[in-house]
């Protein structure tokens, strides 16, 4: 049996921290011992003899962590740039050890590194790298480290970005990130490729893009530029000022990512002019950042693959820093919209479709299953000769807060997906399949989570 879980982003939550008040977007232990739990009684009377889990990718929230902030050195580094016993590579063992010691992330690696004893029966992890923790196979001393901390043998050896899972020796299901498809995300515009092959080449995987930099020049930095500038004291003591900081720390949670501005300017208690008056300092010091920054620019519209007004805009405001003199709304829009734009996570279903074992009705794979996009899912894509092909999206374990379709008003939501395949011989206590496979998949939503103050 096949297990996929993806989009856990098991962070290091120190930075978070305000005078001894604590947030933590992981989510606890317990989520994923129940989840667990539910699965061991539902295949409970089943002849299931083996295990496969697959950790789809952005399991660990390499990318956005304060410690990145502290220096020079930036995570949207190509994974060839890190060599051996370099500063690059310790930063990167840096933070994976900071994740690794949050106490909720360490109670939940103990859980997948106990899951053969729960079951009774032999379960294997297998971890694909997403594009949030793409640097996890930067190095043999990177690689080890995951290897170590997920109960996996310990030999350096290269993450595949994929994991194809056979049924009687023939390939059924093929999982990725699925980062894939969008291409803000993934160094390759897949919407290009006639096909897309079963192995992308690796080195695809192995670049920084767009992604990498509005989330750590961005996202990560908005918090920790706020708290630099109205000071943890000041921020403890106004309701505003604590208000907005949570909104600025929930930036990564929010879905579609290009409805991040309209997030911040829709603070509860808050009008446009309040939150203005409070953010435009902050984001003055933010823009002046990547202005001095001789490769940021030029990085956004190379890795952005922007171009034509959206391209010219940005370099002509980077260039002339026109906010010195004060930046209206207006104008702060025109700047970060182009950005945002190219970096709204969809399921590219048209994308999809352009998978070599999709298109091949003589392909034994029956399925693709991916996350990245935390919008779990179930869509048959392909029925030839009475074969049925799905693309299943694992969703996400995570806190989201997700948008109404005008982006004028935001709720939060705490999801969890489970997603089992059954090989042939392998009993679905729920569906008993004629075609020598079956899946059952599951989209849990609960209602009224939020970060969790401790």
């Amino acid at each position: 049996m096949l297990i996929v879980m993806s989009d856990l982003h098991l962070a290091d939550t120190k930075s978070l921290n305000l005078n001894g008040r604590r947030y933590n977007h992981n989510l606890p232990s317990e989520v994923y011992i129940s989840f667990f739990k539910e699965i061991s009684e539902f295949i409970r009377d089943s002849a299931i003899k083996s295990i496969d889990l697959v950790l789809a990718g952005d399991i660990f929230e390499i990318t956005r962590s304060a410690l990145w902030q502290a220096g020079q050195l930036r995570p949207y580094l190509h994974n060839d740039e890190i060599a051996d016993s370099s500063q690059a590579e310790l930063q990167v063992l840096n933070v994976i050890d900071a994740i690794s010691q949050d106490e909720r992330v360490a109670a939940t690696l103990s859980v997948f590194r106990g899951l053969s004893a729960f079951y009774q029966k032999p379960v294997t992890v297998h971890f694909v790298p997403g594009n949030h923790d793409r640097l996890a196979n930067s190095s043999q001393a990177v690689r080890q480290k995951i290897q170590e901390m997920l109960g996996l043998v310990v030999d350096g050896k290269v993450f595949t970005n994929q994991y194809i899972h056979n049924n009687d020796g023939l390939p059924l299901v093929l999982v990725r990130h699925g980062h894939e498809y969008d291409h803000t995300n993934f160094s390759v515009d897949l919407r290009t490729w006639p096909e897309i092959p079963l192995f992308i080449d690796k080195a695809c995987y192995d670049k920084p893009v767009l992604g990498d930099i509005v989330t750590t020049e961005i996202a990560a930095k908005l918090p920790l530029l706020f708290r630099e500038y109205y000071s943890d004291k000041s921020i403890l003591a106004t309701d505003e000022l604590l208000t907005l900081y949570q909104r600025l720390i929930d930036f990564d949670n929010v879905r579609p990512t290009n409805a991040l501005v309209n997030f911040l300017f829709t603070t509860p208690g808050m009008s446009k002019r309040d939150v203005w008056q409070f953010i435009e300092p902050v984001l003055l010091k933010l823009l002046d950042g990547l202005a001095v920054s001789p490769d940021i620019g030029s990085s956004v519209i190379d890795f952005g693959q922007l171009n034509g007004a959206s391209a010219a805009t940005l370099r002509s405001v980077l260039r002339t820093r026109l906010w010195r003199h004060g930046l209206p709304f207006w104008a702060m829009k025109t700047l970060l919209n182009p950005v945002f734009k190219k970096s709204k996570i969809s399921d590219n279903l048209d994308v999809i479709m352009r998978e070599k074992c999709i298109k091949d009705d003589n392909s034994p794979i029956m399925c693709l299953v991916a996350g990245h996009t935390h919008n779990a899912l179930v869509e048959l894509v392909k029925v030839e000769n009475g074969t049925e092909k799905y693309y299943i999206n694992c969703g996400t374990f995570r806190n989201l807060i997700t948008s109404t379709p005008s982006m004028g008003n935001f709720g939060r939501l705490r999801s969890k997906a489970r997603v089992m395949i059954f090989n042939k011989n392998e009993r679905n206590p729920e569906y008993d399949s004629q075609t020598g496979w079956s899946f059952d998949f599951t989209s849990r939503f609960g209602y009224g989570s939020n970060v969790e103050l401790r």
